[in-house]
């Protein structure tokens, strides 16, 4: 099979490798479509120290089981994956924090994932309620999204809300965030560089819309008399965004610091001028089984839309095309597929 192996900073390949055999427990999947997530882009840029080379890459997969050495798991169920394979048994698996369990691994991180062919998803992964089975009815363009959609329900859930928010980023992560903003009875505000993607959310609700020019973010302040309630930033948290979500948030208001930071990237305060201000700082990154749950039945009853989002399509064979397309923003998101 063809797959798309991460093999040091600054280094992918395509290789050809066999098809995974299974051991006892274990479960192989015929991936459909998987796309290219930002935390991708990081590791091979070297931004983020999570991963361990080589490995293939790929945690946003939608795919049908076609072998299964266990009972409970038929062939041909529609299937995703929680990607990350913790312990099931330490004290933060058992309160649903299992990004924070010390045995953790994570597909496409650590063992293999999504860009290939055929991914093998082990016997603990699935004996710990890993393995997402969904109904036919979901189509596996909007499959790949139950993951990062998971994301963004348990950054709304830790997020301090009132009555408006600005979401700094129009890529997937934003423009699912958007649909749920405005599920929320939010004024929703959204700021991004790049016109089409700023047209994308008008497209799926936003009350506004805002390029990142001074003249830009100060008219957003006027329109908020002062600033938003809430910002979740949702782009490269760089000294560029980290000001502009200063700027467009209210005193007293709360930020969230969701997308993720180059690396040594940060944040410098002033304790005086913050303890004035009154400025709420967080950060959400990931999910619980709980926001996968939620965003499985959010699929199965179509509350949202991702037609917008997938707009981008490459065979696994031209994944350095792929990820080139992803890095360079084209369109909003770009998958591969066998």
């Amino acid at each position: 099979m063809k797959a798309i192996v991460f093999e040091k900073i600054q280094q992918l390949r395509v290789h050809e490798m066999p098809i995974p055999t299974l051991a006892v427990g274990d479960v192989l999947i015929q991936t459909e479509l998987c796309g290219i997530c930002a935390s991708d882009l990081a590791a091979l840029r070297g931004d983020v120290s999570d991963y361990a080379p080589p490995v293939v890459m790929g945690h946003e997969l939608a795919g049908i089981v076609v072998e299964s050495r266990r009972p409970d798991v038929r062939i041909g169920e529609r299937v995703t994956v929680n990607p990350m394979l913790s312990c099931g048994a330490c004290a933060e698996c058992q309160n649903d924090l299992d990004k924070y369990c010390t045995s953790i691994e994570g597909i496409g991180h650590d063992i293999d994932g999504g860009y290939a062919e055929y991914m093998r998803m082990p016997k603990h992964g699935v004996d710990t309620g890993k393995l997402i089975r969904v109904p036919d009815s979901i189509p596996h363009e909007e499959l790949l999204f139950l993951e990062p959609l998971g994301c963004c329900l348990n950054a709304m859930q830790e997020t301090l809300f009132k009555d408006s928010v600005a979401i700094l980023g129009a890529g997937p992560i934003g423009l699912i965030l958007t649909q749920l903003a405005k599920r929320a009875g939010l004024a929703t505000y959204v700021v991004e560089p790049l016109p089409h993607r700023r047209g994308v959310a008008e497209t799926l609700g936003a009350d506004r819309t805002f390029d990142t020019s001074p003249e830009a973010i100060a008219h957003l302040r006027d329109l908020t008399r002062g600033g938003v309630d809430t910002v979740i930033s949702a782009t490269t948290n760089n000294a560029a965004a980290i000001a502009v979500a200063f700027e467009v948030v209210r005193r007293g208001g709360c930020l969230n610091f969701f997308g993720l930071a180059p690396e040594g990237e940060e944040i410098r305060v002033n304790l005086e001028e913050f303890h004035y201000a009154g400025h709420k700082l967080m950060a959400s990154w990931a999910f619980s089984r709980a926001s996968l749950e939620a965003s499985r039945q959010l699929l199965i009853e179509k509350a949202l839309t991702f037609e917008p989002l997938l707009t981008d399509r490459f065979p696994i064979a031209d994944g350095l095309a792929a990820f080139d397309n992803a890095a360079a923003q084209r369109g909003v998101k770009t998958v591969v597929h066998p």
